[in-house]
């Protein structure tokens, strides 16, 4: 069905009636101010000044960063080299100090035994009490478990008894076994011979072995 409009005249007031929109107010100040600067100019300047001045403190930033690590890297570098040094010096001393002890063993391994039967000589007759002698020294067994017999003559058993005690006081002797004792007729005077078995001992570290002084 067609309309048809009778009243021209009132679709010109509906017509008339109608309003254009307003433009944004940020498009009404985006002309030139009334001072005569355009704030696009000035954001245009400014922009890639303030891009500039980021990019700038960031690069010099970054370049203080790489400055402090090559500083540490140097350091480490410095405290590598000398930790090689170091280890260099002690490797060294460890080969000396076991060259130094080989020769030592070697020296040790020669003087081995070396004052073992003056030590002992001595102790056999330092600690011979009066009215007592020996007849007779010989060796039972060899070194290291040397053992020596001792043959000899006392006026008495109180001597033997004495002998013995002492032997057993020096730090050379480990041992001392009575194998007999026997009284017996010497140039028309009553005697006792006897026999011991005398065991050697390694000193300990507070004595020292050295050749016996003559006494």
């Amino acid at each position: 069905m067609i309309g048809v409009n009778l009243h021209p005249e009132g679709a010109k007031r509906r017509r008339k009636g109608r309003r254009i929109p307003k433009a944004p107010a940020w498009l009404k100040r985006s002309g030139p101010s009334t001072d005569g600067r355009d704030p696009w100019l000035i954001a245009a300047v400014a922009v890639p000044a303030l891009v500039l001045l980021i990019v700038g403190w960031l690069w010099m930033s970054q370049r203080g960063d790489r400055g402090e690590l090559d500083e540490r890297m140097v350091e480490a570098v410095e405290d590598s080299t000398r930790l090689s040094d170091l280890r260099a010096l002690s490797d060294s001393l460890l080969r000396r100090e076991a060259q130094i002890r080989e020769r030592l063993d070697l020296l040790v391994g020669l003087d081995d035994g070396r004052f073992v039967w003056p030590h002992l000589l001595d102790e056999f007759s330092k600690s011979l009490p009066n009215y007592a002698w020996l007849t007779s020294i010989r060796e039972a067994s060899a070194v290291p478990d040397l053992q020596v017999q001792l043959d000899g003559m006392a006026a008495n058993p109180l001597a033997i008894t004495a002998y013995v005690r002492r032997l057993q006081e020096s730090p050379f002797v480990e041992e001392v076994r009575i194998l007999g004792s026997q009284e017996t007729n010497l140039d028309g005077f009553s005697a006792h011979s006897f026999k011991l078995i005398v065991g050697f001992a390694e000193p300990q570290d507070s004595v020292a072995v050295a050749p016996a002084e003559d006494t």
